[in-house]
């Protein structure tokens, strides 16, 4: 797989959690062997080792959607800048965990998209015809991620707006 569709798979897959959150349930709900053996599928095709960085990504995003969300109450308003500053520093921490959400959505997407035993066969023998299933797979899962990524985003960004506008509220600083 090239360094870019790794970054494209990467980015997708950042704003993904929120959507599979909530998103209806699946019919299928993978098994806690499923999710094992993809795991260690992830793993063993250094999909793992490509998010590792997760979190630190995970992080500046999440930060970059609060502060462009304070910002629009800041360019209307520059007396806010204090306030704004408090809901910032105080928002950031606390969506700060989300982001070890995203390696165990990376995995459920490889153990619904494939059985049990066809983790079983790629673990074994990844060259194999299902190798083949595996890099199809890999793409729709991908087309599936940037989507789901920027629905997360916009359904982020109003949590957050709302989140602030609620927060200014309590202060007085902002009417309804």
């Amino acid at each position: 797989m090239s360094a870019t569709l790794h970054v494209r798979y990467l980015l997708a897959a950042i704003a993904a959690v929120a959507f599979l959150a909530t998103a209806p349930a699946r019919a299928q709900t993978p098994s806690a062997n499923a999710l094992a053996m993809a795991k260690e599928f992830v793993g063993i095709m250094g999909i793992g080792r490509q998010f590792e960085g997760i979190p630190n990504q995970m992080e500046s995003i999440s930060t970059r959607v609060i502060l462009q969300s304070a910002s629009l109450y800041l360019s209307s308003n520059p007396a806010l800048m204090n306030d704004l500053k408090e809901i910032v520093d105080t928002l950031v921490p606390e969506y700060q965990p989300r982001s070890a959400e995203m390696p165990a959505e990376i995995v459920k997407l490889y153990a619904t998209k494939f059985t049990e035993q066809e983790l079983k066969d790629l673990l074994a023998f990844y060259k194999s015809p299902l190798g083949k299933k595996l890099i199809a797979e890999n793409d729709a899962i991908g087309q599936q991620t940037a989507k789901r990524a920027d629905e997360w985003v916009g359904k982020f960004r109003q949590e957050i707006a709302e989140r602030i506008r609620g927060e200014l509220k309590k202060r007085g600083k902002v009417q309804q």
